[in-house]
């Protein structure tokens, strides 16, 4: 039986444009009227709050140069995504508003002192009642997670390397696939080709793909992978 009960995951939310912003409340909302999936990015600010956002800083979506590790959440709670009223969720807002409604991909940035963000994570989650995976492309989190006492089911995701890196790709993956020993595994959909994905099938490894941006790439890839990390149309 699959982990992932539902295929259709959207991306950061099911955001559009700057209309509604990625990884807002309102996209989480906007999955849940159409029954997706989410996937969506965790970082701590400097008081070690737990935040939903994908960049290291907030320039693009809010104009601001800051670094979110090096400010503190007082400073975060009233800035606006892009030009709307949307602000930088907490992960507890998060879990409060689905509830357990649809399943949660959470991807944990790359962040100072591992261990930290982690136990935060691991508190919040023990009180919530819904399904959701834990992944990151960080070797060194993903180990933590795995040697936590907790069962989380853990996903390495993993991306193609530029072409001048490429004969180097498959020995990056395996190197980092055989040290965490994940529950599955999230590939750049360029990877879908490739002998990784070939390696991965023959493991019987659980594979999800991103990020996919029109209806017909979709359909073409269905068949191949048990989730699909989608983002800007309608399934």
């Amino acid at each position: 039986m699959s982990l992932f009960k539902n295929k259709y995951i959207a991306h950061r939310g099911f955001h559009h444009n700057k209309l509604i912003p990625e990884n807002s409340l309102l996209a989480f909302k906007k999955a849940i009227e159409n029954n997706y999936s989410v996937e969506f990015d965790i970082n701590i600010t400097n008081d070690n709050k737990i935040v939903v956002f994908h960049d290291e800083n907030l320039y693009r979506l809010c104009n601001k140069k800051e670094n979110i590790e090096e400010v503190k959440y007082s400073f975060l709670k009233d800035l606006n995504l892009y030009e709307t009223d949307e602000k930088i969720p907490l992960l507890e807002e998060v879990l409060s508003l689905v509830n357990g409604k649809i399943t949660l991909i959470i991807e944990i940035k790359k962040h100072k002192n591992i261990g930290l963000l982690e136990e935060i994570v691991f508190q919040l989650l023990g009180k919530y009642k819904g399904e959701y995976f834990l992944c990151s492309f960080e070797k060194d989190i993903l180990i933590y997670l795995k040697t936590s006492r907790l069962n989380h089911k853990i996903g390495l995701i993993f991306e193609s390397l530029p072409n001048n890196f490429r004969k180097y790709e498959k020995i990056l993956f395996l190197y980092r696939f055989f040290k965490v020993k994940p529950d599955f595994v999230s590939l750049d959909e360029k990877l879908l080709d490739s002998s990784i994905y070939i390696f991965c099938k023959k493991k019987g490894i659980e594979i999800i793909t991103w990020t996919i941006k029109n209806k017909n790439r979709y359909e073409e890839i269905a068949k191949k992978v048990d989730g699909i990390i989608f983002e800007n149309f309608l399934i």
